[in-house]
């Protein structure tokens, strides 16, 4: 599935038929341990599918966010899962390059690593 962000409120269809009228939409990429939680509102549904609105943040377009993530579709009640998978999110323009600084978590800083060599004979 690919999702263009180009909004807030961003439309996409799923395949399951029991999906609830308000709940989550999780994303989470695969270097990352935080997932996103982003609600949702369903506004069609069918015997063959459902349609959701979900709602993203303002600053989400316009940050680099392009990517595979991991989504699942969730209640907000029970967190009854209903649809998971992977989602391409395309962001327009696609953010800036090297606008937020890394910092490490303080004990991975001052990790140092030891490189062997294997003498040639």
């Amino acid at each position: 599935m690919t999702l263009t962000v180009n909004g807030t409120l961003e439309v996409i269809s799923c395949n399951a038929i029991d999906v609830p009228a308000i709940g989550h939409f999780v994303l989470k990429s695969g270097y990352s341990r935080f997932p996103l939680v982003l609600p949702f509102t369903r506004i069609q549904q069918n015997a063959r599918y459902s349609t959701i609105q979900i709602l993203f943040p303002v600053d989400f377009k316009d940050e680099h966010k392009n990517g595979v993530y991991y989504y699942s579709i969730k209640s907000d009640q029970d967190d009854t899962e209903y649809e998971n998978g992977y989602i391409k999110i395309i962001t327009d323009p696609g953010g800036a390059l090297n606008q937020k600084a890394y910092i490490a978590p303080a004990e991975t800083e001052e990790r140092e690593s030891v490189v062997y060599y294997r003498p040639n004979y």
